[in-house]
């Protein structure tokens, strides 16, 4: 039982960076094309498309690593 604790724990980080890229890319995907309420975002598009852009870029990185930790936490396929 510590040994998958221990495996849990050193899983840990990769688990916070997954929930971070995901939360930050749907933020910064959604966020320039929203209703601009008091917002200090230019109204250029081209501004608006980089934004999202970057939101894209956090969700492929989320992804990306979310693929990793699946694999690592899968049980080892055997060989017959």
């Amino acid at each position: 039982m510590p040994s998958m604790i221990r495996r849990l724990v050193a899983l840990l980080p990769n688990v916070i960076f997954v929930f971070y890229c995901t939360a930050v890319g749907v933020y910064l995907l959604l966020r320039p094309w929203a209703a601009a309420r008091g917002s200090s975002l230019p109204p250029s598009g081209f501004f608006r498309g980089f934004v999202s852009g970057l939101g894209l870029i956090h969700l492929a990185a989320g992804f990306a690593d979310l693929r990793v930790l699946s694999r690592e936490l899968s049980p080892p396929l055997e060989r017959s």
